[in-house]
């Protein structure tokens, strides 16, 4: 059984309910690409279930709204509606 700290980070809490708890805790798969000139379709570095909406796209940290901004065209990848500036940084959050 894994330990579980309170916040000072050196009592421990001895409790299998928690760690279950953290355990069962959602992470994000993240990652990045840099846009090349002229470019629109982008490989999410992801698989995702289109229509979920559980894909998040920012540009430069800018969260891109999807059917306006972009469309999910497959599980792993996404078309913007128009080309992404160059060296642009597109970051996906699923």
């Amino acid at each position: 059984m894994a330990t579980t700290y309170f916040i000072d980070g050196t009592t421990p809490i001895v409790a299998t309910w928690l760690n279950d708890v953290n355990a069962a805790v959602y992470t994000h798969n993240r990652g990045t690409v840099t846009a090349t000139a002229g470019q629109t379709v982008f490989t999410v570095p992801f698989t995702y279930v289109v229509g979920s909406k559980t894909l998040n796209v920012y540009i430069n940290g800018v969260r891109q709204i999807l059917s306006s901004s972009y469309t999910e065209t497959s599980t792993t990848s996404v078309t913007f509606t128009a080309a992404v500036p160059v060296t642009a940084v597109v970051e996906f959050v699923g």
